[in-house]
């Protein structure tokens, strides 16, 4: 650096020595500047042509103007500044390359949209579950070429939210009603959207045939489940059985009744898993004194004489939610809680706002706990921590899968709290849209 830099003054130096000499010779000291000075800006401007056709053309390394001194040093940085760009390009596609070959060997279609929602981009598999091309759809309106309105409300619900949380929502193939699709818009980059579109019309069979077998057996079965029943009381007070066959008869009634409730729990449960509610779903609610109410006939049937109930709730609190479903939620909370509590112990039952703003319905008890491995799996139907309690006490296995689902599908969560030897909170909470504001 300091070489050319120290060619460049000394070619500045002899342009000086110059103008003194020519000066002192012809003592015209005009003639003496012009004359070395014009040769030395016109060879500067020469230069100047020279870098500026050669960048000009491309910049190749071969085509170089031939220059020493600053000259040489500027090619040399374009040169090297070429070769950066040329590596990070070459980067560059090849990342591109392995994200291409990444998103085409998904087996689900994927999408990519600019900000405006127009197709910036599609794979192989979009062309066969949603008749998308990427040479005749580019550039189109992703939400105007898949008419879906609930596939525009994700839109418009990830743009306001903060949080870049996946949306998704369940659809029919645009061109094949037979398929149902599951698409999941997810953000990145520039508020860029990749929509991944996957065929779940498999699962989507089995859920519907297991949903009919559950439906068409427990009507099957209630029939001479209410025959059994009812012979099983006409014995229990027949004068001619004996003694000894009472407590039999009466057993199996108890089983007959249970195997009723759990027919009736498996319809339930069966209808609750069909759809959500929407947004707007359900009417105004006063969980407060709903809670009062249930609490009252608790006290004077299940938990009479056996458990103090104790209510706080916020009375100026409502939701709008499905009243049937919210009264079954409730009503299997507290079931759940006097049957798994020490008898004489207190069951705190709280409705308000939680932290995060949402509304929820939470039941507290002292009973004996759950293990930490048994808590994620006790919303699966008939799953139970501890077996031989849970048929003493005549549960069925499918309260906690009820109440799940009907707080899922008002848009909630269903979180559970336990440790051994202390007790349980069982917490359901609604989301901040389904409170009615006062």
């Amino acid at each position: 650096m300091k070489t050319v830099w120290g060619l460049e003054l000394s070619r500045i130096l002899g342009v000086i020595a110059s103008v003194v000499l020519i000066g002192l010779l012809t003592k015209n000291w005009m003639v003496a500047l012009i004359f070395p000075l014009s040769l030395y800006i016109g060879w500067t401007l020469r230069q100047l042509w020279l870098l500026e056709r050669w960048i000009r053309l491309g910049a190749k390394p071969d085509h170089a103007p031939n220059a020493s001194g600053i000259w040489q040093l500027m090619v040399q940085h374009i040169n090297r500044t070429q070769k950066k760009n040329k590596e990070r390009k070459t980067r560059l596609r090849e990342m591109a390359d392995r994200f291409g070959a990444t998103i085409t060997a998904l087996p689900d279609a994927a999408i990519v949209l600019n900000e405006d929602l127009e197709i910036e981009w599609v794979n192989e598999v979009a062309k066969r579950i949603l008749g998308l091309e990427i040479e005749k759809n580019f550039g189109q309106k992703f939400d105007q070429l898949i008419a879906n309105p609930e596939l525009k409300t994700i839109f418009e619900q990830q743009s306001e939210s903060e949080e870049n949380d996946p949306t998704s929502i369940e659809m029919e193939s645009p061109i094949d009603p037979q398929k149902t699709l599951l698409m999941t818009s997810v953000e990145f980059g520039n508020k860029q959207k990749l929509v991944i579109a996957r065929d779940i019309s498999q699962r989507v069979a089995v859920q519907k045939l297991r949903k009919a077998f559950i439906a068409n057996a427990s009507h099957e079965l209630r029939t001479p489940l209410t025959v059994i029943s009812g012979y099983l009381e006409m014995l229990e007070t027949d004068e001619s059985i004996p003694e000894s066959a009472i407590e039999l008869i009466h057993r199996a009634g108890q089983q007959s009744n249970r195997m009723q409730k759990i027919l009736e729990d498996l319809l339930v449960l069966s209808k609750l898993e069909e759809k959500g509610h929407d947004r707007d779903s359900g009417e105004p609610l006063n969980i407060a004194d709903l809670l009062q109410k249930l609490i009252t006939d608790f006290q004077k049937t299940k938990a009479k004489d056996t458990h103090n109930i104790v209510l706080t709730a916020n009375e100026s609190l409502m939701i709008k939610a499905n009243e049937r479903e919210v009264f079954s939620l409730c009503q299997n909370l507290l079931s759940n809680a006097v049957k798994y509590s020490k008898i004489g112990s207190e069951i705190i039952v709280c409705w308000d706002k939680h932290a995060d703003g949402s509304a929820c319905i939470s039941v507290a008890d002292s009973g004996e706990g759950i293990a930490p491995e048994h808590i994620s799996r006790l919303t699966e139907r008939f799953y139970r921590a501890n077996v031989n309690h849970s048929r003493k006490v005549g549960g069925t296995g499918l309260g906690l899968s009820i109440v799940k689902h009907i707080v899922e599908n008002h848009g909630g969560h269903l979180d559970i709290h336990s440790e051994l030897g202390i007790g349980s909170t069982f917490r359901a909470c609604f989301p901040v849209y389904r409170i009615v504001k006062a």
